[in-house]
């Protein structure tokens, strides 16, 4: 077993968690203005290229950070993160022609949608290469570097949206983001080049069959909201797009405080850990002390969403206030949810991981069943079945868990 330095993990952890608390804050401000100048219809353009250009990154990408993470000292060869390197390089290069030409084939390849499909390539490959410096633990300077930079990012966004440039700071705001990224990290270290080379067919097999329980998960993952954002666009316009987006938006904040814990220390540590008894106790524990604030955010979202949500927002933004309190559910689940993930994958239990992406899906499936035969409007079975959805997951991947 490793031996931990839990005191530096301990103040890291915490830089970490206070870094990504005020990207929140933030960022939940910053959209407040944003929301003030930009109509639902522009937010809803933006949120169907960017969910269209992110799920067919998430169906192409084999998720090697994840392997890094959780590849044990012994495996964890130069020859190996010379074979990462170069997975993440070549993935990243393929990524970008697909996405690109999925812009072509749908006539939206714009100035602007063209920038964001570059801008998600250099940050899929940042956010993977990042993982050879997570690796690491160096929490502390990873939350300085990545509070810095979100809040600049969002600083350009509304000092562009006041002067009036309207949606385009959305797309400004995500260029700015992704560059800031990378400049900063290379700064402190965080970004890893190892020796190119191409991978023979074996070895992209082998990788393939490393990473397939994985890719399907994350495949299964970023498909998931994606779609939602992509179905509430087919079902009404850009319009209804943009308040599912902001729906969820809202409904995300706590995990947004969260998910530092959830994603990054909890699977790390999970990742770490050998003694299987050790990773059970501290999974559940975490489990216990996530439930009862969860619960009672939920019951404020559903209580406090009226008259809340238009004296913030605005009046264009009065629809979001039932999508809201439809979304409560993932305020509940989705951070447990993922504290489950986390230790699924770091303990190779991928199988029940995947029971529960099933159960997700289906809890989605069935309120739009409802919308379908009209006993339930379209946008509203949406947001229900976000909450539906994950409900189910968590609940499944536990009871199996426990059944093992």
């Amino acid at each position: 077993m490793i031996d931990f330095d839990y005191k530096s993990l301990s103040k890291g952890g915490a830089a970490l968690i206070s870094g990504q608390a005020i990207q929140a804050l933030v960022a939940f401000v910053t959209n407040l203005v944003l929301v003030r100048h930009i109509l639902p219809d522009g937010f809803g353009h933006f949120a169907l290229v960017l969910a269209g250009a992110s799920l067919l990154l998430s169906l192409i990408s084999l998720r090697v950070n994840v392997l890094i993470i959780r590849l044990g000292e012994r495996e964890y060869t130069e020859d190996v993160k010379d074979l990462y390197f170069s997975a993440i390089s070549m993935e990243t290069a393929v990524a970008f022609t697909i996405v690109f030409a999925w812009l072509m084939a749908t006539k939206t390849a714009g100035l602007w949608e063209v920038l964001l499909v570059l801008t998600l390539g250099l940050r899929h490959w940042v956010e993977q290469n990042r993982a050879f410096f997570e690796r690491t633990m160096p929490y502390r300077k990873l939350a300085y570097v990545e509070t810095l930079v979100a809040i600049s990012a969002h600083a350009a966004a509304a000092a562009l949206v006041i002067s009036g440039v309207g949606w385009v700071a959305l797309y400004i705001r995500e260029i700015v983001l992704t560059i800031l990224s990378f400049v900063a990290l290379s700064y402190v270290g965080g970004i890893t080049l190892r020796r190119f080379r191409f991978l023979t067919i074996d070895e992209w097999k082998a990788l393939i069959r490393e990473a397939r329980g994985v890719w399907l998960d994350s495949a299964l993952e970023g498909s998931f909201h994606r779609l939602t954002i992509l179905l509430a666009g087919f079902i009404g316009s850009d319009a209804v797009a943009g308040l599912i987006f902001q729906a969820l938006r809202l409904a995300m904040v706590p995990h947004q405080f969260l998910a530092p814990i959830v994603t990054r220390i909890v699977a790390n540590w999970f990742g770490r850990v050998e003694k299987q008894t050790l990773q059970d106790t501290g999974r559940d524990k975490i489990l216990l002390v996530l439930f009862p604030p969860l619960i009672i955010l939920a019951l404020f979202a559903i209580a406090f969403a009226d008259p809340v949500v238009p004296f913030l927002f605005g009046k264009n933004w009065t629809g979001v206030v039932d999508l809201f309190r439809a979304m409560a559910g993932i305020i509940v689940f989705i951070s447990t949810f993922e504290v489950l993930r986390s230790y699924c994958l770091s303990v190779r239990r991928t199988g029940i991981l995947l029971a529960g992406r099933a159960f997700q899906f289906a809890g989605m499936a069935l309120p739009l069943a409802f919308a379908l035969n009209g006993w339930l409007e379209g946008t509203l079975a949406l947001a229900l079945g976000l909450s539906i959805a994950y409900a189910l997951a968590f609940v499944s991947m536990l009871v199996f868990l426990k059944l093992r």
